[in-house]
């Protein structure tokens, strides 16, 4: 029981950096990397793929193949379990803190102002950093490629602690629409109940 909270938990984090990623961009970009993620001593490898308002990341957790695919065009995100079979749908609202906010609103929430041009894994970025206006949700700072109008790089700074996400080896174009569905013969289950075990939530974008 403790080992199936622990995955979830982990889950809805990647799915909340999946999502975070995405609302910082125009919905145009395409292509694949390797991704990792790093928080509090915890570590996410895996496969990223991104076209237009779709997203999916591949990862092991525990020993088991698991996707988090992120279909903003449904407002639906399916946490795809392989190993079992089985997925579990999870809504897009937007009054979370995984909605897709445009950036011309996120003046209302932060200060968001470029701090220089650096290159990351053979892309020329524009770096960013947003301050939010409430304190709690802390700082983020990005490193957009304009090359794929995308950030290949994130820090995000807050009181919970610190997060860092980092997508390499990219390959630009040729990703599958089919990457971005249920496999075939799936059984949808259930949204398991969550505790408070994320440390604290995601800013708006």
């Amino acid at each position: 029981m403790k080992a199936g909270i622990k995955r979830n938990t982990i889950v809805l984090l990647t799915v909340m950096i999946c999502l975070l990623a995405f609302s910082l961009v125009a919905p145009a970009a395409e292509f694949q990397a390797d991704f990792i993620l790093k928080r509090q001593g915890m570590e996410i490898k895996g496969k990223f793929f991104v076209k237009g308002k779709k997203t999916r990341m591949d990862f092991d957790m525990m020993g088991q193949k698991t996707s988090v695919i992120t279909r903003l065009d449904k407002k639906v995100i399916w946490n795809v379990q392989h190993g079992a079979g089985m997925y579990i749908e999870m809504p897009v609202l937007d009054n979370r803190p995984e909605a897709y906010v445009a950036d011309e609103e996120l003046k209302n929430i932060a200060v968001k102002k470029k701090i220089g041009s650096e290159k990351v894994n053979g892309y020329t970025c524009d770096k960013y950093e947003i301050v939010y206006h409430d304190k709690q949700k802390g700082t983020m700072t990005t490193w957009m490629a304009k090359k794929l109008d995308f950030p290949i790089k994130m820090v995000y700074d807050s009181p919970q602690g610190k997060m860092n996400t980092e997508y390499k080896n990219i390959k630009t174009n040729g990703v599958k629409n089919s990457f971005f569905d249920v496999p075939q013969g799936f059984q949808k289950m259930s949204m398991p109940a969550m505790g408070s075990g994320m440390g604290g939530t995601m800013p708006n974008q």
